[in-house]
């Protein structure tokens, strides 16, 4: 996709020319590119080697998930997984913010309402799951989450398998 070839041609660049670690390098090169980002979600999968008390050397691995949050694309909190508790997936539902919505750096905390187009269900309220996480790029609606997501995660985003 000519959308995101830049944003990986930076991430490379981030990376091994100016030695930044994987993570940082993804949300410098993906999180600052919203076009790149809105057209997908981004899953990186990386190894660090941390020393532990014992001054012995672990590797360490890591999976997570950068995402640009899009209630109009059907993406709450960059999640297109979401489901309905009837089982209708993102796209055959309509997200829109609830109450107050929030700026700045509080954005994450807007609550959202859906309504399903399949069975009808309107749900209002609903904050966002405390395991998705802003990101500390400076442009708002990034968001990170680790993956595979839990039994219960998925459960808070109304997947039942």
């Amino acid at each position: 996709d000519t959308l995101v070839v830049p944003a990986i041609n930076r991430f490379i660049e981030n990376v091994f020319v100016y030695d930044m670690k994987f993570w940082t390098a993804l949300e410098q090169s993906f999180g600052e590119d919203r076009h790149a980002l809105n057209s997908s979600p981004v899953m990186l999968s990386f190894a660090e080697t941390h020393i532990d008390t014992e001054n012995k050397r672990q590797r360490v691995v890591d999976t997570r998930v950068l995402a640009y949050s899009n209630f109009k694309d059907g993406r709450p909190w960059g999640l297109d997984i979401y489901r309905c508790s009837c089982g209708a997936p993102a796209h055959n539902m309509i997200f829109h913010p609830d109450g107050k919505q929030l700026h700045g750096k509080q954005w994450i905390l807007t609550k959202m309402k859906y309504e399903c187009l399949q069975c009808g269900t309107i749900r209002r309220h609903i904050p966002c799951p405390s395991w998705i996480k802003k990101t500390d790029t400076e442009n708002f609606g990034r968001v990170s989450y680790q993956w595979p997501l839990s039994l219960s995660q998925r459960q808070d985003i109304g997947i039942t398998h």
